[in-house]
């Protein structure tokens, strides 16, 4: 399998792993993205992202590496904002791992070193959010040189960062051998698996971000993975209906892409996509919007109602193509999970796509069924439905930006700038 990106095709054999150096007694910065949005930190035993990077983290101290953890948390723009700090992170860390965790409240500078100096192999601490410093989304060379004074070698398991050019990933990249973690190997095998999914193949678009998944929804029309069925839902489904000039209330619509979405809809009638929009909601009054007062078609919407969830005439179609769909790509959550009442969507569907194995015991060939972005991993791992989907073979992302960035043909710069590092004399020698 390939990673391809616009300059050439890697073999993932070529990417350095794990068992690519020795790392008893080593200083391993490993680069996590355990930016879960703050609210899977009271909620859940263990963050997703967190979970997702354990194999990579036991490994680590199991060869004797003496670890220290980077990542980031928020957009704090370069300022110190308490709210924003990885301390929050310590009690689910400490958790995980089943040891003290040392907290360090800087990422680089003399106590960072100190504590660096002082860890014995097989323990861990953790640095403070490294977007504290204007400098790491700059990818300016000074900070990761900073970076670079902690750790003999530095381990990418931020799959979720992958798409961004900052100085914890891309930059410190360039000053110290980079592996790349179990986590990130597995996302990178699931992008190629999907690449090269049987068809027809669906697509189920939500969340709240409308804008950044259009271009998402133009590859699938015209990409070389392309999709025979459109489901939309989340903010993306409203909008689309605003396109067909339904006024739909209070419900959120991002008015912005309004029109690139009324120009898709007539793409996929000329491409002969389907695109399956809610038929029905979910309502809430706009002044109580956790608690559910009715269900609703698009055009019936009063005027202080909400669409909070998919309706179940919507839901029951949108249950049929799951199950009987070889390929599956849900982006993006479809309702408002994080009210109780609005759970419903997203736990139906994700039972659908537990109650598959017919096409299996059919004689077809296996599809692949991926899943990715925040909202929807946290609905997920919140509600229970994780683990069961996970044994049952579909492939739940830790991202969603950079999904969807490798989704739309983008390269990853990270990838790239490891391979130069390992390669350092291949240019001289061509």
């Amino acid at each position: 399998m390939l990673v391809r990106n616009k300059m050439q095709a890697i073999p993932l054999t070529k990417l350095p792993t794990l068992e690519s150096l020795p790392l008893q007694g080593k200083r391993v910065l490993l680069r996590l993205d355990l930016n879960d949005g703050g609210v899977a930190y009271s909620t859940q035993a263990m963050p997703y992202r967190l979970q997702a990077s354990l194999p990579t983290l036991e490994y680590l101290l199991a060869q004797g590496a003496r670890v220290a953890i980077l990542t980031h948390r928020g957009r704090p723009q370069g300022k110190v904002v308490p709210e924003l700090s990885n301390q929050a992170l310590l009690p689910a860390l400490q958790a995980a791992v089943g040891q003290p965790v040392e907290f360090i409240p800087d990422c680089i500078g003399r106590m960072a070193q100190q504590a660096m100096a002082h860890l014995p192999p097989g323990k861990v601490l953790l640095l403070e959010n490294t977007r504290f410093h204007l400098a790491e989304q700059l990818n300016q060379q000074p900070f990761a040189t900073a970076l670079a004074q902690l750790g003999d070698i530095l381990v990418n398991e931020a799959f979720a960062s992958a798409h961004r050019i900052q100085a914890s990933t891309n930059a410190l990249a360039a000053l110290l051998p980079t592996l790349f973690g179990r986590q990130f190997m597995r996302e990178l095998w699931w992008l190629e698996q999907w690449k090269s999914s049987p068809s027809p193949r669906a697509v189920l678009v939500g969340g709240h971000a409308v804008l950044p998944k259009l271009e998402l929804l133009q590859h699938c029309l015209h990409g070389p993975t392309k999709a025979e069925v459109l489901l939309l839902g989340g903010v993306v489904g409203p909008t689309f209906l605003a396109a067909k000039d339904h006024d739909l209330r209070y419900t959120r619509v991002d008015f912005d892409a309004v029109e690139v979405a009324r120009n898709l809809l007539a793409e996929a009638g000329v491409l002969g996509c389907r695109v399956h929009l809610p038929r029905d909601f979910t309502v809430a009054n706009w002044q109580t919007p956790a608690l559910a007062q009715g269900i609703r078609k698009p055009y019936r919407l009063t005027a202080d109602e909400t669409a909070q969830d998919l309706g179940p005439d919507t839901l029951q179609i949108w249950q049929k193509i799951l199950r009987s769909t070889p390929s599956v790509l849900w982006f993006g959550s479809v309702g408002m999970w994080q009210h109780e009442a609005f759970q419903t969507g997203t736990e139906l569907l994700a039972q659908a796509l537990l109650s598959r194995p017919h096409l299996v015991q059919a004689g077809a060939q296996a599809g692949v069924v991926l899943l990715a972005g925040n909202g929807l991993m946290q609905a997920l791992h919140n509600s229970g439905r994780a683990g069961p989907l996970a044994a049952a073979g579909v492939a739940l992302s830790t991202a969603g930006g950079a999904l969807q960035h490798a989704l739309t043909g983008h390269p990853f710069p990270v990838v790239q700038a490891a391979l130069q590092q390992a390669q350092p004399h291949e240019k001289g020698s061509n």
